[in-house]
Order: C-alpha cells, then structure tokens, then sequence
C-alpha cells in the first residue's frame, strides 16, 4: 500500500502541474533555467517552449530559449531513468520520447513494466466489477436455472482470472522492488 501512496503522491503534483500554464509572474521573472528544468522534470517535449513563448508573448516578455533548453536538459537527467520510468508507466502517463539515447533504454524498460502493472491493475477491477456483476444476477430469484449455472460458471472463470493476474501482478511487482532497490 505504501508504494502506492508513494507513486499516487509523486505523480499527482505532475498530473496537476500539465494543466497549468505560465503565470505573468513566472513570465516576468525570467527565470527560464528554472522553468526548463521543470519542463524537462516533468518529461514534456521540446515544444513546450512554444507555448511558453506564446503565453509570454501576450505578457509582453520574451523567453530565453538557450536557458530554458540547458535546464531542461538538467531536467531531463531526472526524468530519464527507469525508476521515474516506472512510475509514469504504473501511473498510466503517457511518455513523448523525450529522453536523449544513452538514458532511454533504461526510461524504456521501467515504463514498460509500470504500464504492465497499470494494465493488470485495470484488468483485475475490470474482473473485480464483473463479478460483483454476476453476484448480483445471482440474487434475483427470479433468473431462471440455465442462467444461475451460467451466472456461477462466469463466477468461477472470473475468480480464476483474477488469480492468474494477481499471480502476475505480484511477480511484476517484485520485479519493480528490485529495480527501485538496485537504482537506490
């Protein structure tokens, strides 16, 4: 539980911080290192800065672009590793190909395996909610014979299904551990 807590806790502020844009003040200030290595922390592409510059063109302030481009490098060096991989991946982000070669790879191979863990994750409610589905079928007394064994025949696929993904969940898990251990 508390990986979880701790990947929604992460991942919460930079879902929120994709729906902001720049204030005046952030405009006005100048400081475009700063706000390229926030871009490049949050793995956005390079065309944020034409955004920026649009929104800042309306607050009469021209962005720096050589500043913005070196910080979001700095940016990017945290962004780009397979532990933040990971948890874009088991956050269900989507990722832009924003790493530079020598750091995608290792990116790569952990949002792989928090995208893997996202779609179990989603699989399991999904069969979780279909057999709450099929239970409350089963308590109508009025459903007749050929569909209560139907009813119980989905119950005790679902419940088998659940089971092999929680198996597979669990092994992927362990695998996750281990690849946030060894980058620690």
């Amino acid at each position: 539980m508390f990986r979880y807590t701790s990947i929604l806790m992460i991942g919460l502020p930079l879902a929120l911080s994709a729906c902001t844009t720049l204030s005046r003040e952030e405009c006005s200030s100048g400081d475009w290192r700063k706000i390229g290595v926030q871009d490049g922390n949050d793995g956005r592409p390079a065309e944020r800065f034409d955004r920026h510059v649009k929104a800042c063109g309306r607050a009469g302030t021209a962005p720096d672009r050589e500043q913005y481009l070196a910080g979001r490098q700095k940016g990017l060096a945290t962004y780009c590793t397979s532990v933040r991989g990971y948890r874009e991946g088991a956050l269900g982000q989507k990722y832009y190909n924003v790493c530079p070669a020598q750091a995608e790879g290792q990116f790569q191979t952990g949002f792989r395996l928090g995208g893997r863990i996202y779609q179990l994750e989603r699989q399991i409610s999904d069969v979780s909610d279909a057999f709450f589905a099929s239970s409350q079928g089963l308590k109508n007394k009025t459903i007749s014979a050929s569909e209560r064994a139907r009813l119980s025949q989905e119950q005790a696929r679902l419940q088998a299904d659940e089971a092999r993904l929680n198996e597979e969940l669990n092994r992927l898990r362990t695998q996750a551990d281990a690849m946030v251990a060894a980058a620690r």
